[in-house]
């Protein structure tokens, strides 16, 4: 159940009970009418057919009163006949009736076009919800022209309009939509008229040229892969090469030492020859004799 129509059922559930009829007091009758008693009695219990067979021998027998109208309707309520309930319902708002029969009659009316504007509305029919929801808040700004000062009434008077502005808007929105995908849908057409239109040799040309795009766009991917690639490689060869055992450095004879210095310069090249004569004067025998 919507939790926005609680008050519009309650008072719904009070008007079923024959609550209209004593309020009113039986002034539209001689004497209290028997299947009415009887109709009231069913719906009481919960017993909507049975109810709505009393009210409608009832009609019969007093087809100008209100209150079997509004009883009749509330009935067909409950069994979910919405059309049937407004017939009955437009009755009783229609009759010379007295007290709450007739305020009651356009709140239910209104509480019935709420509740198929709401199934409209989860359906996305948003035309035929906003039309509904129109349709409830008159019904329920009638009940309270009639009883003013009706708390419910005039909560699901704002409650139905607010959600006509709400379905107004979709129905913009999808209205919008709707242009710009036909806006769309002509583009593409004028395009592709554009396209058999086009002169053949010109059309080849353009083929030509996005072919040639799409190959020079296919060569830049390759050679960057392939650059990926190879970085990737490289970058595994480094890394195993790191993981290896590095070997220890070995002593070098003087002479690569010498080979070495000549890169670093000719000043290094002096020292190391310093060193050499040093190391040969080191070397020498000394004599003692």
């Amino acid at each position: 159940m919507n939790v926005q129509l609680v008050a519009a059922l309650l008072l719904l559930d009070l008007a079923g009970t024959g609550q209209a009829q004593a309020t009113e007091g039986w002034s539209w009758l001689r004497s209290e009418n028997a299947h009415v008693n009887e109709g009231n009695r069913k719906l009481a219990a919960g017993d909507a057919k049975g109810a709505l067979d009393d009210y409608g021998r009832a009609a019969r027998e007093l087809p100008n009163a209100g209150g079997v109208h509004l009883d009749r309707g509330l009935a067909m309520l409950k069994q979910g006949d919405l059309a049937g309930a407004r017939d009955a319902l437009k009755l009783a708002t229609q009759s010379q009736a007295t007290g709450s029969v007739r305020p009651d009659a356009h709140y239910d009316l209104g509480v019935s076009f709420y509740k198929e504007a709401d199934a409209a509305a989860g359906k996305e029919d948003h035309e035929q919800a906003q039309k509904l929801f129109r349709e409830a808040t008159d019904h329920f700004k009638q009940a309270l022209r009639l009883r003013p000062g009706d708390r419910a009434a005039a909560w699901n008077y704002e409650l139905a309009a607010r959600r006509q502005r709400e379905q107004q808007e979709k129905q913009k929105q999808k209205e919008e939509q709707e242009k710009q995908k036909q806006d769309q849908e002509k583009k593409d057409q004028d395009q592709q008229k554009q396209d058999q239109n086009q002169d053949p040799d010109q059309k080849q040309d353009d083929q030509q040229k996005q072919d040639e795009q799409k190959q020079d766009d296919q060569q830049k991917q390759d050679d960057q892969q392939k650059q990926d690639e190879q970085k990737q490689d490289q970058q595994k060869q480094d890394e195993q090469q790191a993981q290896q055992p590095q070997p220890q450095p070995e002593a070098r004879p003087e002479a690569e030492r010498a080979l070495d210095a000549l890169q670093d310069g000719e000043e290094n090249l002096e020292r190391i020859k310093a060193l050499q004569r040093a190391a040969r004067e080191r070397r020498e025998p000394e004599k003692d004799w």
